[in-house]
This record gives C-alpha cells, sequence and structure tokens, in this order.
C-alpha cells in the first residue's frame, strides 16, 4: 500500500491542504514529530507532505482528521487571512456599534 502521492506542480486545493494540515496541527500544539507518530508516519514523511512533495493516502489522511478532531472539508477550505480577520472583525464591530446607538437613541425617546 503507498501512503503517498508526488505532486510536481501543486493547485491551489493541495495549497489549501498545506496550509490547514500546519494551522490545525500547530493550533493543537503538536510539533511534526509528535504529530507524525500520533498519526503513524514518519517524521520525514509528514515534512514532505506538509512541503507538498507528498500526498497523504486516504487511510493517513483518515488519522490526520481523526487526531485533529475536524471535519474532512476542513483541511481544504481556505483560510481568512489576518486581513479578512481583520476587517471582518471592523465591520462587525461597526454594526454592534450602530445597534447599540440605534437601542439607546430609542430608550431615551421613550
Amino acid at each position: 500500500m503507498k501512503n503517498f502521492v508526488f505532486f510536481d506542480n501543486m493547485t491551489h486545493l493541495q495549497e489549501n491542504f498545506i496550509s490547514n494540515l500546519r494551522f490545525y496541527r500547530a493550533s493543537m500544539g503538536f510539533s511534526q514529530v509528535e504529530f507524525s507518530e500520533k498519526i503513524g508516519i514518519s517524521p520525514n514523511y509528514l515534512n514532505a507532505v506538509e512541503n507538498g512533495k507528498n500526498f497523504p493516502s486516504p487511510e493517513v489522511l483518515q488519522k490526520i482528521i481523526d487526531v485533529l478532531n475536524i471535519l474532512p472539508y476542513q483541511l481544504f477550505l481556505e483560510l481568512p487571512t489576518k486581513h479578512d480577520e481583520n476587517e471582518n472583525s471592523k465591520q462587525t464591530l461597526m454594526e454592534l456599534k450602530q445597534k447599540i446607538c440605534s437601542i439607546i437613541d430609542d430608550a431615551m425617546s421613550e
């Protein structure tokens, strides 16, 4: 059984996968060595996956999902950038401010 597929040119989906794998692994506090032990692969193989040289087999992919406790699609979605998060936060704060001001205005006019 093969554990990987080799890629010469990465697609956007593969780039998302790599970015998300690193993000979720790091957010769980796992080093590459710790994570590779948990999913039953070598640290060198995990490094190759995280550098786009290999892609995990369905069996390894399932172990990754199980250990990270995420849904499969989460590895392939584009995560928002810090800029996007900041813009969304600003927009949300502005909307909240407007609602609060409106509630206060309504209360004061009663």
